[in-house]
């Protein structure tokens, strides 16, 4: 359990600094959600999304995949379930006056 915990602490500290976001396994797991998530920019606000997947099956989730289409300075956060749960919540911002291009995949 506390390795758990600290796996996830520390990859929250990495995908800090990145716009992309990959937590848990993703390689040879069964893609059950797919969306692209885009909003467009407004002049000196941030654009913020927030997504909701439940598994209507109630499979346990393996792997979240967050990438930013745009290269750009956003941000993405779990807030809610992720990995080891069979929901997710991502929180997804944009940079200032910058629209808002994400992919959101899960994995069981």
């Amino acid at each position: 359990m506390r390795l758990a915990i600290l796996l996830i602490v520390f990859v929250c500290i990495v995908s800090a600094n990145a716009a992309d976001m990959i937590v848990g396994d993703t390689v040879h797991r069964k893609m059950v959600f797919h969306q692209r998530v885009k909003e467009f920019a407004i002049p000196f606000k941030k654009r913020i999304k927030t997504l909701t997947y439940v598994d209507a099956e109630k499979r346990m989730i393996k792997g979240v995949q967050v990438l930013d289409a745009d290269f750009s300075l956003a941000s993405a956060n779990i807030t809610e379930g992720g990995v080891g749960f069979h929901h997710v919540t991502v929180r997804m911002k944009s940079q200032r006056s910058h629209p808002l291009n994400y992919e959101v995949e899960v994995y069981v």
